[in-house]
């Protein structure tokens, strides 16, 4: 339980009205938790993943609003496109020395937690924890550098090497490290950290969410007819949609809507340009998300054929699994495990093309399947993934030592 004297200060480089799974975590969390204590975050004035600033927002030096019972705090930041390596690297630097001063002058929390990626944030956090003498949380949505490299050529030795030691320090300085995948904890107590104070709190879902009727949006208005693949979520180097591209021409009675915006989307959009059944529809507001995915037939979940992705969980799995549909998943490890646990569609190879097409025709030509993968991947993250559940043993985590994973 908490008390009247828990204050959390949450530092978190994304946050809405952004959208993304880090966005819609501490969006779910913080507004659970300000239910039972003071909660703020501090983040950055909302640009991603355009690089653009968005509407109703200015780029000022600091803007306080509240947002479900939580003040958030946003900071003057250096825009940046998600796919300019550069300036993104000048942004996580920014906002780290930025949060930190205004963590230090604004708020006296009791709990700071800092979250990745990126993991600089956990530099912050730290900082503000030591000199305000509260619990520091560090938490390990992506295991850092091996994410960068898994989807890049950068091949500074020197920065690798950097950001090896900050995570490392950040690992072994925290007093509760949080991990979204379990599959996160070995390669962490690898680095000599101490099993016991690491907690595995997952992303979840917010079932209500999906359970939408009416027309709430118009992405998929001129598609009644057609048999529609859906892909909501960023469009970046580590998603290897190429294969829709690979495939679609194979297809031709079945429809690709690719939603969402990121560095590799003009890239494929001009490559898709004579292929009649791929549509890519730009960004949409969250709030039609629900809509997308129940107006389509099936939701694509994919990412490189990297080892690192092999311990991630992809938040688009969960969330096509909550509105009821079933699922083509090209992850490995963790991921697929989930799936084939609760047996919510079908698991191919990531980047096979050939997979992907027969895995369209096997649930378009069994619609007893179909509705059998539907029911039970909803089933499945009810029980499992609910952001009540997650959301009060995480805060028995960082407010009372509570119960730690074990294996």
């Amino acid at each position: 339980m908490t008390d009247e004297s828990d204050s959390i200060l949450v530092v978190t480089q994304y946050f809405p009205p952004e959208t993304g799974a880090s966005q819609t975590r501490w969006d779910e969390l913080s507004k659970r938790w300000s239910e039972e204590a003071s909660v703020t975050v501090l983040t950055s004035a909302p640009d991603y993943p355009e690089g653009e600033i968005y509407d109703g927002y200015d780029n000022q030096w600091l803007r306080h609003e509240k947002r479900d019972g939580v003040d958030v705090f946003y900071t003057k930041t250096i825009t940046s496109p998600s796919g300019n390596l550069l300036r993104r690297s000048l942004k996580f630097v920014w906002f780290m020395l930025i949060s930190m001063v205004v963590g230090l002058r604004h708020v006296s929390p009791s709990v700071v937690i800092a979250t990745s990626p990126q993991p600089l944030t956990g530099i912050s956090a730290w900082v503000i924890a030591r000199v305000k003498r509260a619990t520091f949380v560090f938490e390990v949505r992506d295991l850092w550098p091996e994410s960068i490299l898994a989807v890049s050529d950068f091949d500074n030795k020197l920065v690798i090497w950097l950001l090896e030691r900050t995570v490392t320090f950040l690992y072994q300085r925290s007093d509760h490290l949080i991990v979204v995948s379990k599959a996160f904890i070995e390669p962490i107590v690898d680095c000599g950290v101490d099993r016991s104070k690491i907690a595995f709190h997952p992303n979840g879902i917010d079932l209500a969410f999906y359970d939408v009727e009416g027309d709430g949006s118009p992405v998929l208005n001129d598609l009644d007819d057609e048999f529609t693949i859906s892909y909501v979520g960023t469009i970046g180097l580590a998603h290897g949609l190429s294969i829709v591209l690979e495939a679609a021409p194979g297809l031709d009675d079945v429809q690709f809507v690719i939603v969402g915006d990121g560095a590799e989307r003009d890239v494929l959009e001009a490559q898709a340009a004579d292929l009649d059944n791929v549509t890519f529809t730009g960004r949409r507001p969250k709030e039609e998300v629900p809509y997308i995915l129940r107006e389509s037939d099936v939701a694509l979940v994919h990412l490189k054929p990297r080892d690192i992705f092999e311990t991630v969980i992809p938040s688009k799995l969960l969330e096509s699994m909550a509105a009821g549909l079933p699922v083509i998943l090209g992850v490995r490890g963790e991921a697929k495990r989930i799936l084939m646990d609760a047996d919510a569609g079908i698991a191919i190879e990531p980047d096979n093309n050939e997979e992907l097409v027969s895995a369209i025709r096997r649930l378009r030509d069994d619609p007893e399947e179909w509705k059998a993968f539907a029911a039970s991947g909803r089933e499945y993250v009810n029980a499992y993934f609910d952001w009540d559940s997650i959301s009060g043993e995480y805060l028995e985590t960082i407010t009372e030592r509570g119960d730690r994973f074990d294996e």
